[in-house]
């Protein structure tokens, strides 16, 4: 079982970007931080982690709006490619107890910066905890784009419905148009979660398109900045 569709976008090497933020150590976790504020969104990466993608251009993007974006790198500096036959096992390390170390480390260095309200957006593999985060009363908003928690609930052998009905608080899921069926119009997230879920749907994308898909394509570069619009958007009105 992969955590991705069977066509999905791969790796896309992000080492040539020049990062605005900083890594910072926080007790053995490593943290990408730029921006500043009471403001503070919680960047949870999808499975090429840390460096990959344009995970740290939607960071620093972010963050020019007025947020303090801190991305934690939960997976120490690996990542796994969504075709690895190896991937179930690596899906079955992360389960949000596992994690719970390093957010609550995440969301007390960023309290010691200032933030004083939460949002969570995640990609792929990250809207997982976006889901967890959600649940959590700092939170106010989370955004899920190109979701996979429906598959990572599966693998962990936990309850979908038990986690979506959990969050407390206004969410954005921009699913491409071979994600799951539970995050799709009239899926299961949207019975679920109700008026608390605003649901955009990109119907001529693949899973991945965000931060993985070829900008030199006019397709994915319209849908990459529709995207983003929609979740500053999201925040804006929700982030209070």
């Amino acid at each position: 079982m992969s955590c991705c569709p069977a066509k999905s976008h791969g790796f896309l090497d992000g080492s040539e970007y020049q990062s605005k933020g900083k890594v910072e150590n926080i007790e053995g976790l490593p943290v990408y931080v730029v921006g500043e504020g009471e403001k503070c969104v919680i960047w949870n990466y999808d499975i090429y982690g840390f460096n990959g993608g344009r995970t740290r251009q939607h960071c620093d993007l972010l963050a020019s709006h007025g947020y303090m974006v801190v991305l934690p790198d939960y997976y120490r500096g690996t990542f796994i490619e969504f075709s690895d036959p190896g991937l179930l096992d690596w899906i079955k390390k992360y389960p949000f107890t596992a994690l719970q170390e390093d957010v609550n480390k995440a969301i007390s260095f960023a309290k010691s910066r200032g933030a004083k309200v939460f949002g969570s957006v995640g990609t792929c593999w990250g809207s997982y905890v976006v889901l967890q985060l959600s649940s959590l009363p700092d939170f106010k908003a989370g955004v899920s784009i190109h979701p996979s928690h429906s598959k990572m609930a599966m693998a962990l052998e936990e309850d979908e419905e038990a986690l979506l009905s959990g969050i407390t608080c206004k969410q954005l899921f921009l699913s491409a148009g071979n994600d799951h069926e539970n995050c799709q119009v009239g899926g299961l997230a949207e019975k679920v979660l109700s008026d608390k879920l605003v649901l955009e749907s990109f119907p001529d994308m693949i899973h991945g398109w965000s931060t993985r898909g070829d900008l030199a394509n006019p397709d994915v570069k319209h849908d990459v900045d529709r995207a983003v619009k929609l979740y500053l958007r999201f925040f804006e009105d929700n982030l209070l």
